[in-house]
């Protein structure tokens, strides 16, 4: 039997399937993609696509969390990528709020 791993989360995950229009920094490249889960402070989300992403980029995201049928809640987070997999890059969250970002 392994032994438990412990939490290493600050906050829980919350499994959420929402848009997201993600910006990196380092090249401009603006790319789509969907949440796999969110938390307070981060994000893991999926690409249709791998990414040339590397731990460290800087990215801009905007989701489109839907909390109602025709109003979404436009929520916004600048953070880091922390881990790439594929098609699928978690971000730490340095900022956000629930405000349109433009």
């Amino acid at each position: 039997m392994e032994p438990e791993r412990a939490e290493r989360r600050k906050e829980p995950r919350f499994p959420i399937q929402a848009g997201a229009v993600v910006e990196v920094n380092n090249n401009g490249r603006i790319a789509r993609a969907t949440t796999v889960n969110m938390s307070s402070f981060g994000a893991l989300l999926q690409f249709q696509e791998p990414l040339p992403l590397q731990i460290g980029d800087r990215v801009i995201c905007e989701f489109q969390v839907q909390h109602d049928e025709d109003k979404p809640l436009p929520y916004w987070g600048v953070g880091y990528v922390v881990r790439v997999e594929d098609s699928r890059a978690a971000i730490d969250f340095k900022a956000g709020g629930f405000l349109p970002l433009r």
